[in-house]
């Protein structure tokens, strides 16, 4: 679990050097792009970082054996390993025309500082889309 800290925690402080970094970078694309980065990064080690912290307590010591046991069985389970396949495939198919669309309005209006937002957006609604996909097999097969 040590290492999973260090992870977490080199995320979040490379996440903070890039918003520093963007601070000094004259070019405002470049710096916005650089700035949406790290704050993504900030943000997903630091929520990292409150479970390491959560599951680290002794109190909370059993909540997590019970949580890893029962993802251990998840990651061999053949059904859900086959529904994580299906929730992946479907996920990529919508990615894959949302990105094309995407293309085509970038090159019809000409490409803005809000191009990283965008691409950010798509990335959560990737993830998320798969999740939902997941959750959506799960219950109908």
């Amino acid at each position: 679990m040590k290492q999973k800290r260090n992870i977490n925690f080199g995320l979040f402080i490379l996440g903070v050097l890039c918003v520093i970094g963007a601070c000094f970078l004259k070019d405002d694309y470049y710096a916005n792009m650089l700035r949406s980065v790290g704050i993504a990064w900030i943000v997903s080690g630091g929520i990292q970082l409150k479970q390491y912290h959560y599951y680290s307590k002794p109190e909370h010591q059993a909540e997590y054996e019970e949580k890893q046991a029962q993802q251990r069985i998840n990651l061999k389970d053949e059904r859900k390993v086959m529904l994580r396949q299906m929730a992946a495939h479907k996920s990529y198919q919508i990615m894959f025309f949302a990105l094309l669309a995407v293309a085509l309005l970038f090159a019809l209006l000409r490409v803005e500082w809000w191009l990283t937002a965008i691409v950010f957006l798509l990335w959560v609604a990737q993830y998320v889309m798969g999740i939902v996909l997941f959750r959506y097999y799960e219950k109908r097969l």
